[in-house]
């Protein structure tokens, strides 16, 4: 429950929870922050950053919550081919640019909902 924690720590103000948890994993922020830096167009690369760490605490959510996981070879091998197809498409074209970052996520959403039904 990686978000949920989050979210009621900063509702109950709870500084010390954020800060310790923030402070046991400084490599991982650096490591969002520099993953941000990357993928994307080096202006908001902080955005980008969050972004990615926000996908990883609602996985670990959801899977711990449903006790199911898309992170098998075909599970992943469907994300990275369709990640790939949307990706390119909206980089490509003139008015997608600035809507890479959703369509990251919701690939991602629409991977696991095909697999949550097993048509992969």
């Amino acid at each position: 429950m990686a978000l949920i924690e989050f979210i009621n720590a900063g509702l109950h103000l709870d500084p010390g929870f954020i800060l310790e948890a923030g402070l046991n994993n400084i490599f991982w922020i650096f490591g969002f922050i520099a993953a941000g830096y990357f993928f994307s167009d080096k202006k908001s690369f902080f955005l980008f950053g969050f972004t990615y760490m926000a996908i990883i605490l609602i996985t670990m959510d959801i899977f711990s919550i449903v006790h199911f996981s898309i992170y098998t070879a075909t599970g992943l091998g469907f994300l990275y081919l369709a990640r790939m197809v949307v990706l390119t498409f909206l980089e490509t074209s003139k008015t997608g640019k600035h809507l890479v970052p959703f369509g990251y996520v919701m690939v991602f959403f629409f991977a696991l909902l095909i697999a949550a039904f097993g048509w992969i």
